[in-house]
């Protein structure tokens, strides 16, 4: 009787190495494809929740005022209303910018149903990404009287988001979109 002998085979085959390999690349560039959404969507969610920070702030600190004159950003920072996050520089002389590096601003506006000077305030974000821009007005426009992207007028007084247009207004400014916000 002859007698076999079974080897044990240590290590693996060519075919399974070369298979896990193409799993690893795979994830890999699955994650490079997903990551960036991602992180344009915490940023638009972090922006948003700024812009609603500061809508507040402004109408507290206003609420006993007959209007928003003097409102600007010297008056935000002294009053604390931005976050801490968004502030270059310290004390009265510092600068407000957004995630985006871009100039935030607050004005006073005329911009309301009477017309009256002073009777409503804007906020201004400058250099936002188009990614980041539609998310931005989707998610804020809903609590301001108007919303502009660019030149555009993406949420009249009293109206609703167009939706295409803010798209289309965000295409248009590629990286460097300025959203101005009119609150009552």
């Amino acid at each position: 009787m002859k007698t076999k002998y079974i080897r044990n085979k240590k290590g693996f085959s060519l075919l399974e190495l070369l298979l896990v390999l193409g799993i690893i690349a795979a994830l890999v560039v699955g994650a490079f494809i997903v990551y960036p959404k991602v992180q344009a969507s915490q940023r638009a969610e972090a922006e948003s929740k700024n812009i609603a920070t500061i809508q507040s702030g402004v109408k507290a600190l206003y609420n006993s005022a007959s209007n928003y004159a003097g409102l600007n950003n010297a008056v935000g920072v002294q009053a604390r209303i931005f976050p801490d996050n968004m502030l270059n520089g310290t004390g009265a002389t510092a600068s407000v910018v957004n995630l985006f590096k871009g100039n935030v601003t607050l004005a006073p506006s005329a911009d309301s149903p009477s017309g009256t000077a002073n009777s409503s305030f804007n906020i201004t974000w400058v250099s936002v990404p188009a990614a980041e821009c539609i998310k931005i007005v989707s998610a804020v426009a809903a609590n301001f009287y108007i919303a502009e992207v660019g030149s555009a007028i993406v949420k009249s007084a009293d109206g609703a988001l167009d939706v295409a247009s803010a798209s289309q207004a965000c295409n248009e400014g590629g990286n460097a979109n300025i959203i101005l916000l009119v609150s009552l």
